[in-house]
């Protein structure tokens, strides 16, 4: 039996992640959207095979993207997934119980626990700080900010509360360093047009210090130090991301000046 509940994703080339997180999906959500920027590889035939209708939107940023796909959902209860998130069983187990009965109308959506998960039980990657995150959300109460360049995706909420639901949303977010270090320097260059656009400086004090203390966010906080060689690797590439993004933030700042006072002299 369906539920009354759309499951949307962002994606572009995910065909070998997306199949495991739409397995998950497919028999119980009553819809599933999927807005992609222009993948190359079997993504969208894997999406249509699985059911889920297929819109090709041109990439504005993260929370660009998930608002449109939002905005598309015939529901009014929303479950924001990735293509490299997999809801556990529990966690589907739980969703089906709360939907076989009225929700009540002042919940505006659930958090639930967003855990880091390898495919592969041997691979190093698998100790990270869990954290709960809204996923689950009734579009009337709560709605993520369209901002081009954002990577601000999180529904923000303005009316209701927010329970919690037992379950995880695993994160198989790490195929390689080499996926990761691409992934993050896109990243970073979207982050940094934000920061440009909205006009922060970048200090010189505040860029050198932000690579080592988020080194040690990653590698201490997050206990990546407990996966050993990898965990090291895997906190240097995250911590050269956001050292990254205020550096091409200030480049930015930079050359827009050296473009002004050239325009002066002229």
């Amino acid at each position: 039996m369906k539920l009354p509940l759309s499951v949307y994703y962002i994606t572009l080339n995910e065909e070998e992640r997306l199949p495991e997180s739409l397995e998950k999906v497919k028999d119980w959500a009553d819809e599933i959207i999927v807005v992609d920027s222009g993948s190359t590889d079997r993504t969208c035939e894997l999406a249509e095979a699985a059911g889920a209708r297929v819109v090709y939107r041109e990439w504005e940023g993260f929370a660009s993207q998930k608002a449109y796909a939002a905005s598309l959902c015939a529901n009014d209860w929303v479950f924001d997934l990735d293509a490299d998130e997999v809801l556990s069983d529990n966690l589907v187990r739980n969703i089906k119980q709360l939907f076989s009965k009225p929700i009540s109308p002042d919940i505006a959506g659930y958090r639930m626990r967003w855990v880091l998960s390898s495919p592969n039980p041997r691979h190093p990657f698998r100790h990270d700080k869990s954290k709960k995150i809204l996923r689950l959300y009734n579009r009337k109460r709560a709605a993520i900010h369209a901002e081009k360049h954002s990577n601000d995706d999180r529904p923000r909420v303005h009316t209701g509360s927010v329970l919690e639901l037992k379950g995880d949303v695993l994160h198989r977010t790490l195929i390689s360093l080499e996926q990761m270090e691409r992934k993050y320097i896109q990243l970073s260059s979207e982050q940094a047009r934000f920061l440009y656009g909205k006009g922060r400086r970048i200090s010189t004090p505040r860029l050198m210090v932000e690579f080592p203390l988020k080194f040690l966010k990653y590698y201490l906080i997050h206990r990546q130090v407990l996966n050993g060689w990898f965990g090291f690797s895997v906190s240097v590439v995250a911590a050269n991301r956001n050292f990254m993004r205020l550096a091409k933030a200030r480049e930015l700042q930079m050359l827009e000046g050296i473009s002004r006072s050239g325009g002066k002299e002229r």
